[in-house]
């Protein structure tokens, strides 16, 4: 066989992870705002844990085109026998033809082209362990501070350990990061890379997603085709000038049950 001067690159691969096949699937669980994207959603998308993910719709431009009076919906109400005035025309109208797809959370930016920022958000869990580890400068810092009520509820005599580290708490802040469009996402098997399955919450989108289920919508997981085999490019503008990111498009769906702990479990 004939000898070709090629090299690929390596990269670490990632141990412990049971050989499963995933189905390519956008899922709204049964968790109020709660989403799951499987491994080869995220993978298309190159997403991975601490990175950003958005939905991306025509509605905008559906609700434009009924607003002009659309020759083709038009037909399409007078084809199904529905008053193209009366509200279930819109409904009629939006259920043939939304169509929603996921993308990667791109940055945001002002007028200007400079990037946004936002403060990291914090678990209060993290902002304890940051009250532990810097406690003696909190403090010092707190009590150089024209505030009263807090330098004497740091003061007090009864005040224990615990209680002045609570009263710290709030004050920690996140350090000043890139806003990002969209969710940030994470990996709950603590798995890195791309190619993970991964979750995110977007409640706004929940709601749209499940509208039909009513009380029902936190009893089911909603799951979504998606189509990683043709990803679809579109402009989104970020505050400053259009961006192309690719999208995943989200088909058909199917209601199903979460499973319970201790079956097969779908979550």
């Amino acid at each position: 066989m004939k000898s070709v001067n090629v090299k690929f690159g390596f990269s670490a691969v990632n141990a412990g992870q049971r050989n499963v096949n995933y189905d390519p699937q956008v899922i709204a669980v049964s968790t109020p705002g709660g989403f799951r994207i499987t491994s080869p959603v995220s993978k298309i998308l190159n997403v991975q844990h601490g990175d950003y993910i958005m939905f991306i719709n025509n509605i905008p431009g559906i609700d434009q085109a009924i607003a002009e009076r659309n020759e083709a919906l038009v037909e399409f109400c007078d084809e199904n026998g529905i008053d193209f005035d009366s509200p279930e025309a819109a409904i009629a109208i939006h259920k043939e033809f939304d169509k929603w797809g996921i993308a990667k959370g791109i940055v945001e930016k002002d007028a200007k082209g400079n990037v946004r920022t936002t403060n990291e958000r914090l678990t209060k869990d993290e902002r304890m362990k940051f009250v532990k580890e810097n406690l003696e400068e909190m403090l010092e810092a707190a009590m150089a501070q024209d505030d009263d009520e807090l330098k004497a509820a740091l003061s007090r005599e009864d005040a224990t350990l615990e209680e002045k580290m609570n009263i710290l708490c709030p004050f920690v802040k996140g350090r000043e990061i890139p806003k990002y469009r969209g969710s940030k996402v994470a990996s709950p098997s603590e798995v890195t890379g791309a190619g993970v399955n991964l979750t995110f919450t977007d409640t706004n989108v929940w709601n749209q997603l499940k509208y039909d289920l009513g009380d029902n919508a936190n009893k089911i997981n909603r799951i979504f085709d998606a189509d990683v085999t043709t990803v679809e490019q579109i402009f989104v503008f970020d505050g400053y000038e259009n961006v192309k990111v690719n999208v995943v498009m989200m088909g058909e769906y199917t209601d199903k049950a979460p499973a319970r702990i201790g079956t097969a479990n779908e979550e």
